[in-house]
């Protein structure tokens, strides 16, 4: 008797086991209102099948979570899925097996993303020799977020928003006159005004040969100009990260630039109406404008999962693929759809924010040599430049002296890199 009752249990037991869905932890960094969007978008996944589960587990800052999934992977107790920002690329892809790359995780589960109609800047961004190894998650561009009211108050409206660093410092320089204490201000200064002033200007950070170039007279120029804003207090410096963003939504400083998936949570922020140009270009290097780097982040599928895991993983992302899901993402959040023709061109009735427009003008170039960060630990590179500024704007160096130490840092880092990478 008792051994047919302990029969029945297990039978039971077992039942609901088979019947659970297969949990799939994803570690993130986001925080706050995109935490909560990331958690809305995870749950009406799992709510669209019952074989999985996917778990978001918030881990903090990007740089928090990218340290502490380096140990969980040395421990052996990584999670299935992590989101890593874009400088985390090269981290992430070397040494090998680390990550399972998306391109052979698709074709194992027989499954299919429509890789033609991504952004093709940010399809390359996340591709090793052509074949895709991430998959774009939250997709950004750099902005300027500007006060329209006191934009308005000094003449200046989106239809006359300068685009060039030199009509930027006209104006900056009527809002002081008008009284405004603080006309600009950036969030992520070395992504923002390093990485995206050259690539807008088709300026190379490393070149064919794995060393570092951007100590030149251009980016030099444009280091000079800004620490001249701040001598006379037309810019204010924040930090490194997004710290400066009280500055901005305070009322303080009149613009600002951040990213394009700041969108959302800044119109819900600020008293005043809000504004989004696109970068400025300097007019003294070039005014032909280049395809931005991708900002934002994309998620690796971890290596050594089971075959029953790395299914799910693969339905999660071609859900996330879907062009609805896509949109809505986008209206909630500001953050670019993955793709913006083919399948994913807008549909009547799809909310466009005002971010899109720029993602046009700087991610969608298709004709434009793709950039693929495999080989550059930027990650690295992003901390020695964000020390360089600091140096800059603490009036430690001047700005051809930070470039010139920070070159050779860099230069220092990715010989290290490509050793430990064995090329």
């Amino acid at each position: 008797m008792m051994r047919t009752i302990s029969a029945l249990l297990l039978s039971f037991y077992t039942s609901l086991l088979l019947a659970s869905p297969l949990e799939i932890v994803m570690w993130h960094s986001m925080a706050g209102g995109l935490g909560n969007e990331v958690n809305q978008l995870v749950q009406a996944f799992n709510q669209s099948q019952s074989d999985y589960a996917v778990k978001a587990v918030y881990k903090g800052e990007y740089t928090d979570s990218l340290t502490s999934f380096a140990a969980s992977f040395r421990a052996h107790k990584p999670p299935a899925m992590v989101q890593v920002f874009e400088v985390g690329t090269a981290t992430m892809l070397s040494p090998a097996g680390i990550i399972k790359p998306v391109h052979e995780l698709m074709r194992e589960q027989q499954m299919t993303l429509p890789e033609q109609d991504f952004l093709p800047a940010v399809r390359a961004f996340y591709s090793k020799s052509g074949q895709l190894q991430a998959m774009p998650f939250n997709i950004s561009v750099p902005l300027v977020f500007y006060n329209a009211d006191a934009l308005a108050h000094v003449g200046w409206s989106e239809q006359n928003f300068p685009t060039t660093w030199q009509g930027m410092e006209s104006l900056a320089a009527q809002l002081i006159q008008a009284g405004y204490p603080c006309a600009y201000t950036s969030a992520y200064p070395a992504w923002i005004q390093m990485e995206s002033f050259s690539a807008l200007h088709a300026l190379p950070l490393v070149n064919a040969h794995n060393r570092a170039v951007y100590n030149h007279s251009a980016l030099i120029g444009h280091l000079e100009r800004l620490k001249s804003w701040q001598n006379r207090h037309y810019m204010k410096y924040g930090g490194r990260t997004s710290d400066a963003t009280v500055l901005f939504t305070s009322g303080h400083c009149a613009m600002f630039s951040q990213s394009s998936g700041s969108y959302a949570s800044m119109a819900a922020l600020v008293k005043f109406r809000l504004g989004v140009a696109a970068l400025p270009m300097d007019a003294n290097v070039q005014t032909a404008r280049h395809n931005n780097v991708a900002g934002g982040a994309a998620l690796w599928a971890v290596a050594g999962q089971s075959p029953q895991t790395y299914r799910g993983i693969a339905a999660f992302f071609a859900y996330l693929a879907r062009p609805d899901v896509q949109w809505h993402w986008h209206e909630q959040t500001g953050y670019i759809p993955i793709g913006l023709t083919g399948i994913y061109e807008q549909k009547p009735g799809q909310k466009a924010q005002p971010s899109l427009a720029i993602a046009r003008l700087d991610l969608a170039n298709a004709e434009e040599k793709p950039f693929s960060p495999y080989r550059i630990p930027l990650n690295q590179i992003r901390m020695i430049n964000d020390e360089a500024l600091e140096a800059v704007f603490a009036g430690i160096k001047t700005p051809q002296v930070a470039l010139n130490d920070a070159v050779e840092r860099a230069d220092f880092v990715l010989g290290r890199f490509l050793r430990n990478a064995g090329e």
